[in-house]
């Protein structure tokens, strides 16, 4: 059984209380716990909250092995709707090592571009426009044909989404000696590894690699970087780091398996978390994406926005767990309902059935949340917008999220450009800038506490020319309530 906190790591507490004839006495509180979300930005799971190769950017970032052990590593890239894979492969990590690459666009879909040497499984094709680099395209495999999910099939969709990082597995042999196949032929040498080919054969057997390595550790550091040369802005992103994640064993997959997910961690947990200087705990007796959930799980988003002469704001709201909840299919037919029909919860079931009738609770390619939002400007004037606020008007009194990453647009003004997960949001009853609270208040988000939730602000200013342009970002603040005994599913 292990234990999580929410948000904040524990951290252990020296509490000082003068008793009876002035002595002293130090009580120290619990120890930080095995599962939480990291304070220190150093984790065995990150989660980059949005990646776009939209409006112009381009989606740098790099993953940092801060350790002396050989690490392997999956990275896999989500699409913003339904976060269906559109990519990913394992990268294998020598002492010390980043691994950069950048996500850019290929005419009407993306691909990802490295000019790293870091060994990868599979070998990455060579660049057809640039011999020095390599890259793959993203995919719409997984939600076409068979996979469809109700929203387009078009390739257009991979252009914008999130993407992870699973620390699968660390290994302390030796690199100078080449019996170890692995971290002998990963080992940089004058910059360049050994063999990466003798490393990539090795995961036609992941079991093999499995054998001998050992649970992740909580040390790898992930960046990133929206930028967009042309116009001279760059908005640098952190990805939310998840320490304890997995515990027992490696768990190294072969590349291109959909595994691991936030679904292959620790289970059994217990949930806690430090806030109003009390301890708050939950047991969770399910799968590890429930736990992650709890985590993350926030019942408000408080950020800042900042409009009018020169300036844009849009948040990113990206919810990583969804999927796990509101989307099910088997690989050899494609979407099913997990249990024949869609099961309530806290929302429609995303997706569409290919072979039976649609029901009336799917919307195609949604599962929509209701918020409400208050804005207040920089002087206290505050107001909870009307549905006339919010573009396109909702269709009833609800304000909807509908998909996994969600882009929220103030004042007409998109820093990323349009896209069907955008919503817009007229602050014109308290002026161009001040800060929001989003509150999710669908009934079971109600009942639950929130939703699981991480993203940020972006802010752009717009100069004369390329050379005064700027480009910031914030992330979001949240605001939790008492967990409750047991946790059913979200979403």
């Amino acid at each position: 059984m292990k234990k999580l906190s929410i948000r904040k790591n524990l951290v252990t507490l020296a509490v000082a209380s003068v008793l009876g004839g002035g002595a002293m006495m130090t009580v120290s509180a619990p120890v930080r716990a095995d599962m939480n979300v990291s304070q220190d930005n150093l984790g065995q799971v990150l989660l980059f909250p949005y990646y776009t190769v939209k409006n112009g950017y381009d989606t740098l970032f790099s993953v940092t092995n801060t350790s002396d052990k050989t690490a392997v590593i999956k990275i896999r890239w989500r699409e913003a709707l339904n976060s269906r894979e559109v990519r990913d492969f394992n990268v294998i990590l020598s002492p010390y090592d980043v691994w950069t690459g950048v996500v850019t666009s290929n005419g009407d879909g993306a691909l990802i571009r490295t000019f790293d040497k870091t060994c990868t499984s599979p070998i990455l094709p060579v660049s057809a426009t640039n011999s020095a680099a390599r890259e793959v395209s993203f995919t719409n495999a997984l939600f076409s044909g068979n996979f469809t999910d109700g929203a387009t099939q078009d390739i257009s969709r991979v252009k914008e989404g999130y993407f992870e990082v699973f620390l699968m597995g660390q290994s302390s042999r030796s690199t100078s000696s080449s019996d170890n196949v692995l971290e002998y032929n990963a080992k940089h040498v004058s910059g360049t590894p050994r063999d990466c080919a003798k490393v990539d054969a090795l995961f036609l057997n992941s079991l093999a690699i499995n054998g001998y390595m050992a649970a992740p550790g909580n040390f790898l550091k992930g960046h990133s970087t929206l930028i967009n040369v042309a116009s001279g802005k760059a908005i640098d992103v952190e990805p939310t780091a998840i320490e304890g994640f997995r515990t027992g064993t490696s768990y190294v997959s072969a590349p291109g398996d959909l595994d691991p997910s936030l679904a292959n961690g620790d289970a059994a947990t217990t949930a806690m978390r430090f806030s109003n200087a009390a301890f708050d705990s939950a047991l969770i007796l399910s799968g590890s994406e429930d736990a992650v959930s709890e985590i993350l799980r926030a019942t408000s988003v408080i950020n800042e926005f900042a409009t009018g002469t020169n300036a844009s704001t849009s948040w990113v709201m990206t919810f990583p767990t969804k999927h796990h909840y509101t989307d099910s299919y088997l690989p050899t037919t494609g979407p099913t309902f997990a249990n024949g029909t869609p099961s309530g919860g806290f929302s429609e079931w995303f997706y569409t059935p290919v072979t039976s009738a649609v029901p009336a609770a799917v919307k195609n390619g949604m599962s929509c949340d209701n918020i409400s939002l208050n804005l207040w400007n920089r002087e206290e004037g505050g107001v909870t917008p009307g549905g006339t606020s919010f573009s396109p008007a909702p269709t009833s009194s609800s304000v909807e999220l509908c998909y996994e990453v969600n882009v929220l647009d103030f004042n007409a003004s998109s820093v990323f450009g349009t896209g069907t997960n955008r919503l817009g949001i007229n602050t014109t009853a308290v002026g161009t800038a001040g800060w929001a609270k989003l509150t999710f208040t669908e009934t079971e988000a109600t009942t639950l506490g929130g939703l699981p939730v991480i993203g940020f602000s972006a802010t752009v200013r717009d100069g004369a020319d390329a050379t005064v342009n700027y480009g910031s970002s914030t992330e979001h603040s949240y605001l939790h309530v008492p967990m409750m005994d047991t946790i059913p599913l979200p979403f």
